[in-house]
């Protein structure tokens, strides 16, 4: 269940789903006792970034490091045409 901010840094607790983003991130799922599945299995986990924390984070999955918050890109404004 989620409840609390997933950056280690913040100690928010979710209070409300519309404050903030929540991420649904599927993992490959580990074989148990070395077997080999005949179809390869997920797990689904969900994250919660408070709004302070989703403005300037987002979170990523990758398959050596699992999960982790990462900072966004900063935006690039364009100028409007003329």
């Amino acid at each position: 269940m989620l409840s609390k901010c997933a950056n280690p840094e913040c100690s928010t607790t979710l209070h409300y789903l519309r404050e903030g983003k929540v991420f649904k991130m599927e993992s490959d799922a580990t074989p148990r006792n070395g077997e080999t599945p005949r179809k390869p299995a997920k797990s689904v986990e969900h994250f919660w970034l408070c709004g302070p924390c989703s403005e300037s984070w987002t979170l990523l999955y990758d398959r050596e490091s699992g999960i982790r918050l990462t900072a966004k890109p900063p935006l690039v404004k364009h100028a409007a045409a003329s």
